[in-house]
């Protein structure tokens, strides 16, 4: 009888470990980003991207992809037009803790006073018409 119990725990353990061990090896793998090689040979992480780093590159701005805002904060921007010192800021997504971030960086290009033109897919449709738009609003003209 107890052999019987013992092996009965055993066998319980065993297949709690099994279990455990599956748990572990189903667990979703990290997904590697995509990255897609612009004209100007930066790596971009969306297809949006591609396209605004292209028509930057294509109408002659010199720009930084990806570059930390000059703050104490931990801001990256996706481009910063070097010329003008205006940063650009591609929003792709509407999830919570997307927007969440959206919200605190655009507070805190505010709270700097630093220059933001804000993008989303909308803006894609006539890059040429939007760029117009936005830099007229800092007086430059292209």
């Amino acid at each position: 009888m107890k052999a019987l119990m013992d092996f009965k725990i055993l066998a319980i353990l065993g297949l709690l470990c099994i279990i455990f061990w599956l748990i572990l090896r189903l667990k979703p793998a990290k997904i590697k980003q995509q990255r897609y090689l612009s004209d100007s040979n930066d790596l971009v992480k969306s297809r949006a991207e591609l396209v605004v780093a292209n028509w930057l590159f294509h109408h002659g701005f010199k720009f930084i992809y990806e570059k930390k805002a000059d703050t104490k904060e931990r801001v990256i921007s996706d481009f910063y037009l070097v010329d003008f010192e205006i940063y650009i800021e591609f929003w792709g997504l509407n999830t919570p803790k997307y927007l969440k971030r959206k919200a605190k960086k655009v507070k805190i290009y505010k709270k700097h006073r630093l220059k933001l033109i804000q993008m989303n897919d909308e803006s894609l449709k006539d890059l040429n018409i939007f760029f117009k738009t936005e830099f007229e609003r800092f007086r430059i003209k292209i």
